[in-house]
């Protein structure tokens, strides 16, 4: 303590002898040595009082607080450090703002690396307590600049890296091979030890790489931080398998989204749904989350021709959570907006990359969620779409999550042509036996019918596109059945083979190697 209270004292007496510097004319050199002074005592600013703190940033101020043009960014980006200690907040621009995030900006702005380098990390790291999610696309900027200039390089490789794996730089559905490849080199290029972590995911999941869980494993084990030695046990004890779906699920909730039919939404009303929230991993591997969901709409109020005032529930993992919104109809597809302020919570989800003890589940939040309609596996279905982030990591989640529901009234439809379709029960999973797989150029199929049955089955790569289809056979015996299916044309990959009997289906992913 002795020490921590003879730096304060120095730092007091070298803020106050410097207040004559408030008298000259700054200069950008006088400034920038002025900061640089007080950069001196940067790594004792977290033991300093308010006080100190205070008095510090007194003397920086005429400095920090010059036009944009003239401002010394040094000077800015030390009076952000000064502000984040004491987690300082003033009202700018008619918001109330956090100092030190506005300065740190401004440091940033002025091209300062040191500046440019914080604020991007505060700002993915939730450091800044009022930012929203963070600007993506001016982080990948200035640290690209800042890896031309060789500055913290092993860093700003990693964040570069994290940015292109995450698809945090696009919106389109899924990170493209070009990106995975980008993320690929940024990690091999860092000794830092975060890219690492992520490069032995890439190598456990096989993303831009041949999956190989052991060597992901190994490589996990050998990084000696705590993300990567929780992840490794995590990894080691959970069955991390991509979650199978129908090919018409994918294709209903990813490729023909846009083109699917339009609910008649006066059938919303007091209707209530069954089915599941599906989240794709953002490299397109597969299905993440499956999770069954529960969705009612209530009490649609008419506020305009094309807004309706509504209620509605979710139910999902046993926690149900409910929101006052909007309904919109649009020409291209109905819409639930979050009454403001706020937005929808969705209740926990595990967290599938558990690399730090404290994040073992995710919340994802939505402002709103867009609605279209189809028959999906012969049943008729509502399809959700929305945009998300993750509570968690104040993340953006750029990748798609969606709903595909079936009513639960079923007499009637939400289709205008008026399909008429009954809810089935999908067949259990282990329905089927499917040798050997992974498979090669030709593959069994043996399951066990109680009664004479329609067998339809097909083959589609994980783009929903069918690559074979085995003739449809009508009046199938009861009792053990074996299709054999020629798997010669199939390139190496994953696939989803997907069975319909009497209606009711089944799916399974193999892999051909």
């Amino acid at each position: 303590m002795k020490k921590l209270h003879v730096w304060s004292l120095l730092l007091i007496t070298f803020c106050f002898v410097h207040t004559g510097y408030a008298q000259e004319e700054l200069t950008r050199e006088i400034c920038d040595e002025k900061a640089e002074e007080l950069l001196r005592y940067r790594d004792y600013f977290k033991y300093c009082p308010r006080d100190v703190i205070d008095a510090m940033v007194a003397s920086i101020a005429p400095c920090a607080d010059l036009n944009l043009s003239a401002t010394s960014p040094m000077s800015a980006y030390v009076r952000g450090l000064l502000h984040y200690q004491n987690r300082d907040f003033a009202y700018y621009y008619g918001l109330n703002r956090e100092m030190s995030e506005l300065y740190l900006f401004r440091a940033s702005y002025n091209n300062y690396p040191p500046g440019m380098f914080t604020d991007g990390i505060y700002e993915l790291s939730n450091a800044y307590i009022t930012k929203g999610t963070a600007r993506y696309d001016q982080i990948f900027e200035d640290f690209e600049e800042l890896l031309t200039l060789g500055y913290e390089t092993d860093a700003v490789n990693y964040v570069l890296g994290y940015l292109h794996l995450k698809n945090l730089l696009t919106r389109n559905n899924f990170t493209s091979e070009a990106s995975i490849n980008k993320a690929k080199m940024h990690f091999e290029n860092s000794n830092y030890p975060m890219a690492k972590h992520w490069l032995a995911i890439m190598h456990y999941f096989g993303y831009g790489v041949p999956e190989d869980k052991a060597k992901g494993l190994q490589m996990l084990s050998d990084n000696d931080i705590l993300n990567s030695q929780t992840l490794f046990q995590y990894l080691q004890n959970n069955n991390n398998d991509w979650i199978p779906i129908s090919a018409e699920e994918r294709l209903a909730s990813i490729e023909n989204f846009g083109a699917l039919d339009l609910p008649d939404f006066e059938t919303l009303d007091d209707q209530v749904y069954h089915g599941h929230f599906i989240e794709y991993d953002w490299a397109d591997k597969g299905v993440r989350h499956y999770i069954p969901m529960t969705l009612s709409i209530q009490n649609l109020q008419e506020i305009s021709s094309i807004t309706y005032s509504m209620r509605f529930e979710i139910t999902m993992n046993g926690v149900t959570v409910t929101k006052d919104a909007f309904l919109n109809v649009y020409s291209n597809h109905i819409s639930i907006s979050i009454s403001q302020p706020g937005k929808l919570y969705f209740p926990p989800l595990e967290n599938l990359l558990q690399d730090h003890p404290d994040i073992t589940t995710l919340t994802y939040s939505t402002q709103g969620i867009a609605l279209r309609e189809a028959v999906v596996d012969g049943k008729l279905a509502l399809i959700g779409r929305l945009g998300a982030d993750i509570v968690d990591f104040n993340e953006e989640a750029h990748m798609p999550i969606g709903m595909v529901l079936y009513p639960e009234n079923t007499s009637g439809s939400l289709l205008q042509n008026d399909i008429n379709s009954s809810a089935t029960m999908v067949l259990d999973k282990n329905f089927a036996v499917i040798s050997p797989n992974p498979i090669g150029d030709q593959f069994t199929i043996t399951y066990t019918l109680d009664q004479a049955a329609t067998v339809e089955v097909a083959i589609y790569d994980f783009f929903g596109q069918q690559k074979i289809s085995v003739p449809t056979q009508k009046n199938t015996a009861e009792g053990t059945q074996t299709i054999t299916v020629e798997s010669g044309t199939l390139i190496s990959g994953t696939y989803i083979v997907q069975m319909i009997i009497n209606g009711q289906p089944y799916s399974k992913t193999v892999i051909k190697l």
